[in-house]
């Protein structure tokens, strides 16, 4: 049985939603960081919720020291996203785990495999957000670099099919699944403190057009029209799987 947990959670959109209810079937002390507490109200009986100005990140709390903070807040819909992040890390007292998702997105355009040690733009905003959360917590951070996201309600093969035509036929596929990332969190939340870089991917990587080709005929008996070949990284996830 896993012990119950002070836990902060950033970001409750498509991907945070559900590991509230992966949390609360848990039966953690889970808080909720949320700009808009009226969308929370039916909750309130099984959670904490905490109206913050991501700007400031102003937590009103009196104790922020948590077993676990989890930082899922994409970086839409923000001006300075590593300063949003900066900000939420000042705000928060001797947390003893953070877990902040971030993205493969952050690597340099190349072509062949590529892990964590593999090299990034320092310019990209997440990778800046990162920073700040490496900066803040050594020893209790852990970074999840997530690759595309899909579930049976998100999935890519829609919007290609939409276009007339789609380049980058031979483009190697890198995605995750939602729940998978979910199980990913579940885990540290159970783990030892770290100052740690994953990458969360599946270990498979088709063609573009032989991924999305097979999914639009399945699901919409269609198929998706591809141009030229194409190369691309190939986002290797086993460094979290083996740990």
């Amino acid at each position: 049985m896993t012990r119950k947990k002070k836990i902060l959670l950033f970001g409750v959109g498509w991907l945070g939603k559900e590991l509230v209810q992966s949390l609360l079937a848990d039966k953690h002390d889970l808080y909720i960081a949320t700009r808009n507490v009226n969308k929370w109200v039916s909750f309130e009986s099984k959670l904490k919720l905490v109206e913050v100005d991501f700007q400031s990140a102003d937590l009103n709390l009196e104790d922020t020291s948590f077993d676990l903070v989890i930082i899922m807040l994409p970086p839409s819909g923000f001006s300075n996203y590593a300063q949003v992040i900066k900000n939420i890390c000042l705000n928060l007292i001797d947390p003893k785990h953070v877990v902040f998702t971030s993205s493969t997105g952050v690597y340099q355009n190349q072509e062949g495999f590529v892990n964590e040690e593999s090299k990034v733009d320092e310019q990209h905003v997440v990778f800046k957000a990162e920073q700040e959360v490496v900066k803040m917590f050594p020893g209790k951070y852990t970074i999840l670099r997530l690759s595309g996201l899909i579930s049976e309600d998100r999935h890519p093969t829609i919007h290609l099919l939409k276009k007339e035509k789609n380049l980058g036929a031979d483009v190697p596929v890198n995605l995750v699944h939602r729940n998978d990332v979910i199980r990913a969190v579940n885990l540290l939340k159970e783990s030892e403190r770290t100052s740690e870089i994953y990458n969360l991917s599946y270990p498979e990587n088709p063609s573009r057009n032989e991924y999305y080709n097979f999914f639009a005929n399945k699901f919409f008996g269609r198929s998706i029209l591809f141009l030229g070949g194409g190369h691309g990284k190939i986002i290797i996830g086993s460094k979290f799987a083996k740990k």
